[in-house]
């Protein structure tokens, strides 16, 4: 081809001169620098110096921002992150946060405990404390405070961390069950209070919380697995104080704990006698703590009935909450005892009256817990008002003067109920004290009626008689005296010791049993036989007196005879 190509080239003009410089271009060779074999050297030493650099720094862990409220205790390149007494990472710096209100630590956490740092895990600061479980973090007041590190228990790990005011009631990862408990009561828990069961603590209040809008507060509880399993759906919780005293028909029963649970406090639980125990709790439950142990007996209800009733007399001692009871059983509570309503312009005006408003629970009376029996049963209980049912104060303690409102049946109908403040009123009528002061008036009346001044002058005259009455006897009793004591009276003494020992010795010869009284039984029974034989002698001498002269047969019984034909 090349040949082709120069015949090509010489056939036309000028071509052929090109082709002849392209012929004369050569191609020219670089030769590249040869490194010398010593530079292999510090080559390797550079590699192994960047490797044993980068092991240093992968070795030592990662490093992670922890955040406190404040660095009191904590120095940088000195406090320890521990976690069960062994040292896992450390603290390198401290810095202010950017609205310099809080403290991030940067802590350096060793390579064989980055799995502990979950997303979940919680860090404190361990210092001396003192709590309701006693004192804590002695040994800190030598070696330091220090953190603690209580790991997660997420998939992921975190590198970002805030930090706790105080240790954890209970570390995460712990096997039981969470409970949300509320109160309305002026009954307060604080988190790390305990949890008992029959005495036995189970758990810990872990959180507390004030609701404002409910005005409630709201405690977060933990109870440890297996006592978990006591939570069920008829449990109720109370406050635990300790002490608890019981006024019944009885007298006065004291019940008092141990001293810890005195100081602790805290709430306990427990299923009430008579409720079956129910299905087990599983999930966070909802639970509402009882003001005492008494108080969560009760059955609770949800539906009520509100009346309102004028009482006339004072209502001192009645105070919310105090029982609403026919014939001893409790129907309901007293609600409100104040004056704010509309109706009451003048509490001191004459006639004036003091609203008392009461809840009557239908499910007390028999109904059932349904708000679709509320109608019929108000209904029925205007009838019954109309009927006669009143409503009056009793007492119900006479140490403290607390009172409660009792229900019965005056016996006369009101006719139609009235209302007051849009609710029905229960007529109202004297209470037992106030019946009980007016009988003790009218005692008190009758008595100022009696003559009591004749009634004292004849009382006079009667103890003076019996006083002279007294002094005679004291003289005739003296001169008693006087006569025992002369010797002639002793000789009497013998005398008549002497006829009555003769006396018994005649008495024991003609007592049953003896000789004499059998001769003697003997002798009047032949008298009685002859007494026997005397009497048809003595019948004849009674109508013949004569034959005791003349003698003569005893006639014969005259006998009737008939008419002659």
């Amino acid at each position: 081809m090349a040949k082709d190509l120069d015949q090509e080239d010489a056939e036309e003009p000028g071509v052929k001169s090109q082709f002849n410089e392209a012929k004369v271009v050569q191609a020219r060779v670089w030769r590249g620098v040869t490194l010398s074999r010593v530079w292999l050297v510090p080559a390797v030493a550079a590699v192994i110096g960047l490797w044993m650099t980068w092991s240093y720094y992968a070795g030592q862990g990662p490093i992670v921002e922890i955040t406190f409220p404040d660095g009191a205790g904590i120095q940088a390149g000195t406090t320890k992150v521990k976690r069960k007494n062994v040292d896992i990472g450390e603290v390198l710096d401290l810095r202010l946060s950017e609205d310099a209100e809080e403290v991030v630590l940067s802590v350096r956490i060793f390579d064989h405990a980055r799995d502990l740092l979950r997303g979940d895990s919680q860090f404190w600061v361990v210092r001396p404390r003192i709590g309701v479980g006693g004192i804590t973090g002695l040994g800190t007041l030598l070696s330091g405070s220090y953190i603690e590190l209580s790991p997660g228990s997420d998939d992921e790990l975190a590198y970002e961390f805030i930090g706790l005011e105080t240790p954890p009631v209970t570390p995460p990862g712990t096997p039981g069950l969470h409970v949300t408990l509320n109160s309305f009561g002026n009954q307060t828990l604080r988190e790390g209070d305990p949890v008992l069961f029959q005495g036995i603590e189970v758990g810990r209040i872990e959180y507390a919380f004030f609701d404002n809008q409910k005005r409630s507060s709201y405690y977060n509880a933990f109870i440890v697995a297996p006592y978990d399993e006591l939570v069920t759906e008829n449990t109720r919780f109370w406050f635990n104080s300790g002490l608890s005293m019981e006024l019944s028909a009885d007298g006065i029963r004291f019940d008092i704990a141990s001293l810890a649970s005195v100081l602790a406090g805290g709430v306990a639980f427990d299923v009430p006698d008579g409720l079956p125990l129910g299905e087990q709790i599983t999930e966070r439950g909802y639970f509402t703590i009882y003001p005492n142990e008494a108080a969560s007996r009760e059955f609770s209800y949800e539906n009520a009935l509100s009346f309102i009733i004028l009482f006339e007399d004072s209502i001192r001692g009645l105070r919310p909450g105090a029982p609403v009871e026919y014939r001893g059983v409790k129907v309901g509570e007293v609600v409100r005892t104040d004056i704010e309503y509309r109706e009451i312009g003048n509490l001191l005006e004459p006639g004036s009256r003091i609203p008392v408003m009461i809840d009557i629970v239908p499910a007390r009376l028999g109904f059932e817990d349904d708000d679709s029996v509320l109608d019929a049963v108000e209904s029925r209980i205007d009838e019954l008002i109309a009927d006669g049912l009143t409503a009056g104060l009793a007492v119900g303690n006479l140490l403290t003067g607390q009172k409660y409102v009792e229900l019965q049946y005056l016996g006369n109908g009101f006719g139609d109920t009235q209302t007051f403040a849009g609710y029905t009123v229960i007529p109202s009528i004297d209470g037992q004290l106030d019946r009980l002061l007016s009988n003790a008036s009218d005692a008190m009346n009758t008595i100022n009626e009696l003559p009591l001044s004749e009634v004292v002058s004849s009382a006079k005259l009667a103890l003076d008689q019996i006083a002279s009455t007294l002094a005679e006897f004291e003289k005739s009793a003296a001169r008693l005296d006087d006569i025992l004591g002369h010797p002639a009276s002793a000789e009497l003494l013998g005398s008549l010791n002497t006829a009555l020992t003769s006396f018994q010795g005649l008495a024991t010869d003609f007592s049953e049993g003896s000789a004499t009284n059998d001769e003697l039984q003997k002798s009047l029974q032949s008298l009685a036989r002859t007494l026997n034989e005397l009497e048809p002698v003595l019948r004849n001498i009674r109508r013949r007196p004569s034959s005791l002269v003349w003698g003569g047969s005893a006639e014969r019984d005259p006998e009737p005879r008939g008419e002659r034909q």
